[in-house]
């Protein structure tokens, strides 16, 4: 008797879920990319999410995967997407959209039950995990919003764990963006969920919802978790590091202070290492680009290097990639090794790094936006791609990165890859919960706390290792 009370029970707690929220009022929108590897983790998402909202209510899943059916310039932006996702789902029953990375696990019926509650509560229009910045950052534009700090400070979604929006919200947030009302302050998209949040939010004379926290939305899987971030996992075997090509951007001032740096960390584990200076230094070793030195832009120095690379790499068969870094880069070689091993290097046409963008958050520029690979965290290019990026021109005083994406986009029509695993910034610049994620592939920039030690703490160990089983392999 007993058995058959709780059963009903659970019976009627189930329907009663069930017919508070169902997968029909909800879309699913997965920020790809059209590189194959990410392409086929959108992939096995989609399918997945399709599987279970089957099982739970015998339906089929919205699900969109943006690179395949959004295709907009800077989708990975957010608020390109907005306008095709509202053209389709308007004056449907669809009353939340979620926005989640390829590598952001969904389980379904915990975030049903996620969606079910913040539609109970009418002044909640969306919902994620908070994340919150300590001090000011240049990857944020260095805004900070004391007029919060009072309501616990400004916070944003962390993007790998997703984010649900309203409907509703979307509806007129677009409207205030398309009619000027709300307007990017900076020309560049460094951080989407950060610049999403800030420009939701406005300012305080013309304040929009803040991000209500969930923790549902989890940075680590646990049983009550709605969504979660998957770790980036390799695809076999790292890469030999013999097959890269290391090109290191310097001057002749930093010859004896960051290029040594260089020297005493990653540089001691890769084999083909090559300083391009304004002046040479066969200690380092340092050849001379051609190219003076300049304060701004190094666009001509970038191509030099490129045209360099390129042609000494042609008697070189074993390298697949060229790895351009600059002096103030801080890496670990193994891990980028075993990143390298998802992609596909030599003959084919692969740009991977960390993604930013120019010109989308503005109506007037945002057809004529483009993406760049960001230098200061470093560029894998597969020997194909240098050799297209390598005929590109630039001016003189032309910021490289920028440059080099333009061409690539209006050009070249090559498509970059983004990976989070490589950083502009210092480690200080990200959120915890962000760097726990995934073991970084780098940073950037000597500053406090000084660039040995941050070596050390993130990179050492993991090369060190391959240190070891090069030697071994050589006995």
């Amino acid at each position: 008797m007993r058995a058959r009370v709780a059963t009903l029970v659970l019976t009627l707690a189930y329907l009663q879920f069930a017919l508070s929220f169902e997968s029909r009022h909800v879309v699913f929108v997965i920020v790809s990319q059209p590189e194959p590897y990410h392409a086929s983790v959108a992939a096995r998402l989609k399918q997945d999410i399709q599987n279970q909202v089957l099982e739970i209510d015998k339906s089929e899943a919205k699900v969109h995967i943006t690179h395949e059916e959004f295709p907009v310039p800077g989708g990975w932006t957010i608020i390109p997407l907005l306008r095709p996702l509202i053209n389709k789902y308007k004056n449907t029953d669809v009353r939340w959209a979620l926005f989640i990375e390829p590598h952001t696990a969904v389980r379904c019926r915990n975030l049903f039950k996620a969606l079910d509650a913040a539609d109970k509560q009418e002044d909640v229009m969306w919902i994620g995990y908070p994340l919150s910045d300590e001090e000011p950052t240049i990857i944020h534009h260095f805004a900070f919003y004391e007029d919060l700090e009072e309501e616990g400070g400004f916070v944003y979604p962390n993007f790998a764990s997703g984010f649900a929006m309203r409907m509703q919200l979307v509806y007129s947030f677009l409207k205030q963006i398309e009619g000027g009302e709300r307007k990017l302050e900076a020309d560049f998209s460094i951080d989407p969920a950060f610049e999403l949040a800030k420009l939701v939010y406005g300012g305080a004379h013309n304040p929009g919802p803040l991000l209500t926290p969930d923790l549902s939305f989890c940075v680590v899987s646990g049983d009550n978790c709605a969504t979660y971030p998957r770790q980036f996992d390799i695809c076999g075997s790292a890469i030999p590091e013999e097959s890269i090509y290391f090109a290191v951007k310097t001057w002749s001032g930093f010859h004896s202070t960051r290029a040594k740096v260089v020297k005493k960390t990653w540089g001691k584990h890769v084999s083909n290492l090559l300083f391009y200076s304004d002046k040479p230094d066969p200690s380092l070793p340092a050849i001379e680009t051609g190219v003076p030195n300049s304060k701004t832009g190094h666009c001509l120095k970038t191509i030099a290097i490129l045209k360099h690379v390129v042609n000494t790499v042609r008697n070189m068969p074993h390298v697949k990639w060229i790895f351009l870094a600059d002096d103030d880069t801080i890496l670990g070689v193994h891990r980028l090794c075993e990143v390298l091993s998802c992609y596909r290097g030599g003959s084919d046409v692969t740009i991977l790094g960390e993604r930013y963008g120019y010109g989308y958050g503005k109506k007037e520029t945002a057809a004529k936006g483009y993406d760049y690979i960001t230098g200061g965290g470093g560029t894998a290019f597969s020997v194909r791609a240098a050799q297209l990026v390598s005929r590109c021109a630039c001016g003189a005083g032309a910021p490289d990165d920028m440059a080099l994406g333009a061409c690539a986009a209006h050009r070249l029509n090559i498509t970059l890859t983004h990976s989070p695993l490589f950083h502009q910034a210092r480690p200080q610049d990200y959120s915890r919960e962000v760097l726990a994620r995934d073991r970084p592939v780098s940073f950037h920039r000597h500053s406090s706390p000084e660039p040995h030690r941050v070596y050390a703490t993130w990179f050492q160990h993991d090369d060190m290792a391959l240190k070891r089983r090069r030697t071994k392999d050589e006995l």
